[in-house]
């Protein structure tokens, strides 16, 4: 598991250091796929903050202010939606505001700056001797059997009906009759 954690330390900390656009390279895709589907939609502004969005037949309502589009992605993934986008076209203003800081190259190469070190040798391991006395037992139970376990059978009525069982009755103050 160590070594899986290196090697993807690794391999992300060199991605976002080869990356030289404000946001990593999966979000910038991203943003720039939002962006090819924003050319065609038309905008109407409501307020500085809220605008119409007509993609067709449909509207979609943005407020740039809260971050928010009534499509739900754009507050969702912290990223601009399409819709967002045209409406910050609309209003001749960048993306970089609108956008989560933890998808920004500098919060990825914070993230992956820390090393995942290498363990040496487990010879080599500087164990206190209090761990090395410590034994652990396996827990304390019911084992279990090997196999399918049994499904319990449920009586039919007519097994029930038929078998003969004793009733005491009241009435004639018997020790019990069959029925």
């Amino acid at each position: 598991m160590r070594t899986l954690l290196e090697r993807w330390t690794k391999e992300k900390l060199s991605k976002a250091k080869g990356t030289f656009t404000y946001l990593g390279h999966k979000y910038n895709k991203e943003l720039e796929d939002n962006s090819t589907l924003s050319q065609k939609l038309r905008v109407r502004a409501s307020t500085d903050h809220i605008h119409t969005v007509l993609d067709g037949v449909k509207r979609y309502i943005v407020c740039l202010e809260n971050k928010k589009c009534s499509c739900g992605q754009f507050q969702l993934d912290e990223l601009p939606c399409a819709h967002a986008l045209a409406a910050l076209r609309h209003r001749n203003e960048t993306y970089e505001n609108y956008c989560s800081p933890y998808y920004t190259r500098k919060s990825l190469l914070l993230t992956y700056e820390m090393p995942v070190n290498p363990l040496p040798d487990e010879g080599k391991w500087d164990v206190p001797q209090h761990i090395l006395d410590e034994v652990v037992k396996p827990p304390a139970g019911d084992k279990r059997q090997p196999g399918r376990p049994h499904k319990e059978r449920y009586k039919i009525f007519d097994e029930i009906k038929s078998k003969k069982y004793k009733v005491s009755c009241g009435n004639c103050g018997g020790e019990g009759h069959n029925k």
